[in-house]
């Protein structure tokens, strides 16, 4: 331990006594018209997209909202609970609540609940509760995030854990792989923090041939803080621990010299282990991952594309009974794997235009077990889903400043049970199918100004815990028994999402964008927290609204310095006439508004300081009047400051800071969480070119 503080010590050191010897660094890169650098600023406007039509798009010519956040966003993000959520949470729209460390994201997209933004990996379907505690940020190149109803051409995600299936009904986020390596890379990075946290990670990529290759190795272990309120649930007695370490690798292959085959893989294994704070609270979680895909060009006018991918989440834990000695009282467990896979086929008509079909496929099973110290298993539920889906998409220029897209999707959803809380079920199959649309228009008033409407529909049958639960009924405020109640009852959810938007370039080198949005869900299935302590929630059936609107601006004042500002507004509306309780209430973790604003300084000899700072305003975490409970966020203030301290021709060293939450802002959080204050890392990055 003396040799780790003397780290943390010898980097706080370097990084202060450097940052006053900056002349003595020479920048290398080669210098720019100061309008050509704006020049290529603004031309930003025209970024290359491809999460709206599969395919690439200028993305003045999309008729959908995309952001698009780069590499140097992504590594000069403070990510204080460890989660890829926090890497988008600055973005209009966005509330990100993640609980901990060791817990998922229960935050809200578009106002309209947690499970109404899909995320993607190469445009197959993730888990977006628990791939952002999984996946590494070293594997991607670029994340689009688009804003509003997603096309048809992306389907559902079925998982049957946490919140359940999951729609892109507000929005998807796609992270890009990393994948033509344009220049050999060796990045080593090691850093020390609160809460005794190290972490050390290795990146290595190059290009041999035609063949692109990444990997690499990252650990973190930490001796983690209380993160629950006083008495609450999680019944701390001790600093809870834990080891996470991630293994990936990634390549692609381009089998002609014209590039127009190539085929990608990428695997990531995550293995995640600590304890809850006490001795018979273990958990032991292991994620995998994995991509392939094939793409190949016919022609300038012809284009194919398949992707396999296969989600696996195993995860187990320990129960205990709690006295002046704990005593183990069961090991228990979830295994789901998910396997999704596509085909599409685009005809590119003209310049700009194209016919885009495809189809694609989710196979999913799902079981828990329970081992009473008995020396075998108890399965509690078992379970299997199905999903297919076909869709057409056409995008039309009839004119040159005019864009049209429309789209048809057929899906069909169909579970097979097996068990329901260790008995048969009353009916062990259930399926679905809907007929699904999506349009949008884009028209450019000039050069600078477009304006943009979209709209599109969703459907999402209940998931096997929301209508089975984890629980019995007869648990409902039980002590100890925390989890899901079951509600058999429950009908699928039918949505449908508009916006209206407008983008535009100011004097100044101002970029300005509003955006106003519309969500309707009938029959919506919202998760409502019914109990604090024990833990426990019920999903219910509710007509649910989400309006809203974003204001966003951001500034290029100098080529080394940028600054943005955004807010979203969002009046969110539960209508339940069967229950008075529960009618005309706000829906369940999403605030009334959303802030950001930060900035972004890169000095010529090598100095990087990034700050920002992210307002929330609040939200309940039920349906219930007389039940549920208000949580305030309030502010959030991060920074991120680095220092190149030796640079050379084929190496670069620089020493970091990322500060979390400076202002100490220990929020209380849903189900007795709460934010555990103010932390920081400091560290030394290596990377040899």
């Amino acid at each position: 331990m003396n040799s780790i503080r003397f780290f943390f010590t010898f980097c706080m050191f370097m990084f202060f006594s450097l940052s006053y010897s900056q002349d003595t660094i020479q920048d290398t890169t080669k210098s720019r018209n100061v309008d050509e650098l704006f020049k290529l600023d603004l031309d930003e406007f025209l970024k290359v997209v491809i999460t709206p039509s599969k395919h690439p798009q200028s993305g003045n010519i999309v008729t959908q909202m995309v952001d698009v956040i780069v590499t140097k966003e992504i590594e000069t993000n403070v990510s204080g609970n460890r989660n890829l959520c926090e890497v988008i949470s600055n973005l209009p729209g966005a509330s990100i609540t993640v609980l901990s460390r060791n817990d998922a994201n229960w935050g809200t997209y578009g106002g309209i609940g947690p499970k109404y933004s899909t995320y993607m990996l190469q445009g197959l379907p993730l888990d977006a509760f628990m791939d952002p505690m999984s996946l590494d940020l070293n594997i991607i190149d670029h994340i689009e995030v688009q804003r509003g109803p997603a096309s048809v051409i992306y389907p559902n995600f079925l998982s049957q854990d946490f919140a359940g299936i999951q729609s892109p009904l507000a929005g998807t986020v796609n992270l890009i792989l990393k994948s033509k390596i344009e220049h050999p890379k060796t990045a080593l990075q090691l850093s020390y923090g609160s809460y005794n946290t190290l972490n050390g990670q290795i990146l290595h990529q190059n290009r041999l041939g035609r063949l692109n290759y990444f990997c690499g190795v990252s650990y973190e272990m930490s001796e983690y803080t209380n993160y629950g309120t006083e008495g609450s649930w999680l019944n701390m007695q001790k600093d809870p621990q834990y080891r996470k370490t991630k293994l990936y690798g990634g390549l692609t292959l381009f089998i002609d010299k014209a590039e127009k085959q190539k085929v990608t893989f990428f695997f990531q294994k995550t293995w995640h282990a600590g304890d809850a704070g006490r001795v018979y609270r273990g958990y032991d979680n292991r994620y995998g991952t994995i991509n392939a895909g094939y793409e190949v060009t016919f022609s300038e006018k012809l284009q194919l594309q398949s992707h396999l991918g296969i989600r696996s989440y195993d995860r187990s834990w320990q129960e205990s009974n709690f006295g002046v000695i704990d005593t183990l009282k069961s090991n228990n467990g979830v295994n789901q794997l998910i396997i999704p896979a596509d085909l599409s086929l685009a005809w590119i008509q003209g310049k700009k235009g194209a016919l885009t079909v495809g189809a694609d496929y989710q196979g999913a099973t799902y079981y828990t077990w329970s081992d009473p110290l008995l020396g075998y298993r108890l399965y509690g539920s078992k379970s299997s889903a199905t999903q297919y889906g076909v869709y057409i998409q056409e995008d039309w220029y009839p004119l040159s400043k005019l864009v049209f897209r429309a789209g048809l999707r057929y899906s069909w959803v169909s579970n097979q049970i097996a068990l329901v809380n260790a008995q048969a079920p009353v009916d062990s199959k259930y399926s679905w199918n809907r007929l699904l649309w999506s349009v949008g228009i884009r028209y450019l008033i000039s050069d600078k100004f477009s304006l943009y409407a979209n709209g599109g529909s969703s459907f999402a049958p209940p998931g096997l815990k929301s209508t089975n639960g984890t629980i019995l009924l007869s648990d409902f405020k039980v002590p100890g028994k925390n989890g899901q109640l079951p509600n058999p009852g429950l009908k699928p959810e039918n949505g449908i999402g508009t916006d209206l938007g407008f983008e535009g370039k100011l004097p100044a080198h101002l970029k300005l964008g509003v955006r106003f949005f519309y969500i309707v869900l009938q029959d919506a299935i919202v998760d409502n927290v019914v109990s604090q302590n024990p833990s426990q929630s019920q999903s219910i059936n509710t007509r649910s609204t989400s309006l809203g609107g974003e204001l966003e601006i951001s500034q290029k004042i100098l080529p080394s310095l940028d600054w943005f500002a955004n807010i979203t507004y969002m009046k969110t509306n539960i209508k339940n006439d069967s229950s008075e309780n529960q009618n005309n209430v706000e829906v369940p973790f999403s605030p009334n508004i959303v802030a950001n604003i930060g900035l972004n300084y890169s000095a010529p000899f090598g100095l990087t300081v990034v700050p920002a700072l992210n307002y929330n305003g609040g939200f309940y975490d039920g349906t219930s009047i007389t039940s549920r409970t208000w949580f305030t966020p309030g502010f959030v203030f991060n920074a991120y400051l680095a220092q190149v301290i030796a640079k050379g021709d084929i190496y670069r060293l620089e020493c970091f800071l990322q500060f979390y939450n400076i202002t100490n802002n220990k929020c209380i959080l849903p189900w007795q969480f709460q934010n555990p204050g103010f932390s920081m890392m400091c560290g030394l990055k290596l990377t040899f070119l």
